[in-house]
């Protein structure tokens, strides 16, 4: 009994239990830093454009991509990891629920390599060099883009790193 009203008292306080306390459509309960929150910005790579979430702060840059669902990142989303400086950079996939593409990019905002990550897989997958900037995209879409290393990214200038 002890165990059931304490089970009632959590998912009360986590809002789990519906009604007015429920959580709120659009909303990732693993995630510390909702997509909704977050500032969003248009780039470009050879033509195309993505529509990508800024990453801009070492606490946003750590949970990155973690617990999100193929539902919530369309084909023309990705997330862009801004960094203060430029510099060998290295991405793993723990938490991460959907295979990525990813594309390091130099402080010249050129791509300097682009590799496939794996859900959940927490092996370390380092830059070809000092990298400023990191894009991840749902795993292909490079490939089906014709996006490959050396290409420039179009940034805007009000995108940068906020630490």
């Amino acid at each position: 009994m002890r165990f059931l009203l304490f089970l009632s008292l959590c998912l009360t306080l986590i809002g789990c239990g519906g009604g007015s306390g429920s959580i709120p459509p659009g909303t990732n309960p693993n995630r510390t830093f909702q997509l909704r929150d977050l500032q969003r910005a248009d780039i470009r790579i050879n033509g195309q454009t993505f529509r990508v979430w800024v990453m801009d702060t070492d606490a946003k840059r750590r949970e990155g991509m973690m617990h999100l669902t193929d539902a919530e990142v369309q084909a023309d989303e990705g997330m862009l990891f801004v960094f203060p400086d430029a510099r060998t950079r290295s991405f793993f996939m723990r938490n991460t629920l959907i295979p990525l593409d990813i594309a390091y990019i130099g402080a010249d905002r050129r791509i300097l390599n682009i590799r496939q990550l794996q859900p959940r897989d927490e092996t370390s997958v380092p830059s070809d060099g000092p990298a400023q900037y990191a894009l991840e995209v749902k795993q292909n879409t490079f490939g089906r883009l014709g996006i490959q290393s050396g290409m420039t990214v179009e940034i805007p200038t009000g995108v940068q790193a906020r630490d």
